[in-house]
């Protein structure tokens, strides 16, 4: 009896919880196949607007999947997902991955992808969206206008490297920054781009532990003080999980409950 009423409670919770907050992100019967192997099958998944889940699995699982279809880059075989960012609504199931990201969502590859060759601040700058959908015509007839948006975006880059402790390394190109201030400076750029959203995909991989903790403090920072909404992979997720309300573990294309707060 006092298991169920347990259960009863925490299912009372969550669904409070729901009816309080808008959701940011649902998955409805996901299903995804590979070489006939059922990688994801009727996975349903819901984040509420600045809640930060993470997400654990074995090898092969299927999270860079999930992340993948989140993005745009892959459509499932069968399902939706849909996002409830800036107040619009958007199908990702057919939508561009340009137009996926314009509309709140942002990822931290694992493997970082800036360019190394570009300093920290314009890796940041070329996330500005104000700067975006320019052609050659509004360059010509629009400069002052244009002048004046590159001059707010460089403000905020500056501003956003400043948050995550990258000021003083602006003018630095990427291939000259450690593991952590690539990260970082990857940070700024989801900040940059005004992503609602954050996928992130080890975040901690690769990292010593002062700049795991660094990168721990920023994410917890931008969660709760900036209403960012992330979904995490992370295999040292007893790092992670402190700063997480929920954590699910997918196998055999199911997403199992493993803590609900």
């Amino acid at each position: 009896m006092e298991a169920v009423a347990e259960n009863l409670n925490e299912t009372i919770t969550l669904r409070a919880t729901e009816d309080v907050l808008p959701w940011a992100v649902r998955t409805a019967n996901l299903c995804l196949a590979f070489g006939g192997h059922q990688v994801l099958e009727g996975l349903n998944l819901t984040l509420q607007a600045g809640e930060a889940i993470l997400l654990r699995g074995e090898n092969g699982s299927g999270k860079t999947t999930l992340l993948n279809i989140l993005s745009g880059l892959i459509r499932p075989d069968a399902g939706s997902v849909l996002l409830h960012l800036k107040g619009r609504e958007i199908d990702v199931t057919g939508s561009s991955p340009e137009r996926i990201a314009r509309s709140g969502l942002g990822r931290l590859w694992q493997d970082i992808r800036l360019f190394p060759t570009m300093t920290a601040l314009d890796n940041v700058l070329a996330a500005s969206a104000e700067l975006l959908d320019r052609t050659a015509l509004a360059g010509i007839t629009c400069w002052p206008l244009i002048r004046r948006q590159e001059r707010v975006a460089r403000e905020r880059a500056l501003h956003n490297l400043a948050l995550v402790g990258m000021a003083d390394r602006s003018d630095s190109s990427a291939d000259k920054l450690s593991v952590g201030q690539m990260k970082r400076v990857a940070l700024a750029r989801l900040l940059q781009a005004e992503a609602d959203f954050w996928l992130l995909d080890e975040p901690l991989a690769g990292l010593d532990q002062v700049s795991a903790e660094e990168i721990l403090r920023l994410l917890e920072r931008f969660n709760t003080d900036h209403g960012k909404t992330m979904l995490v992979v992370e295999h040292q997720h007893e790092r992670m999980a402190p700063i997480c309300g929920r954590m699910f573990f997918l196998a055999n294309g199911h997403l199992q409950p493993e803590r609900s707060v």
